[in-house]
């Protein structure tokens, strides 16, 4: 069994999305809490972009609610 076609391809789907959604989330997580003078905007760009979409729309949450 090949590790690429464990669990009909898990791992893959998983590193892709990861790939793609946390280098992208995080950075508009990044710039847009430095722009706005959020606290920590690293780690909130780096936890937030972690969990992709996720992320994102906790972030568009939090942002609303603080205005």
């Amino acid at each position: 069994m090949s590790l690429l076609t464990v669990y009909s391809g898990l791992l893959i789907r998983m590193g892709l999305y990861l790939l793609i959604f946390w280098p992208t989330v995080g950075y508009y997580v990044y710039s847009d809490s430095e722009k706005k003078e959020l606290s920590n905007p690293r780690l909130r760009g780096l936890v937030l972009g972690f969990l992709g979409i996720l992320g994102l729309l906790i972030h568009l949450g939090l942002v609303q609610r603080r205005t």
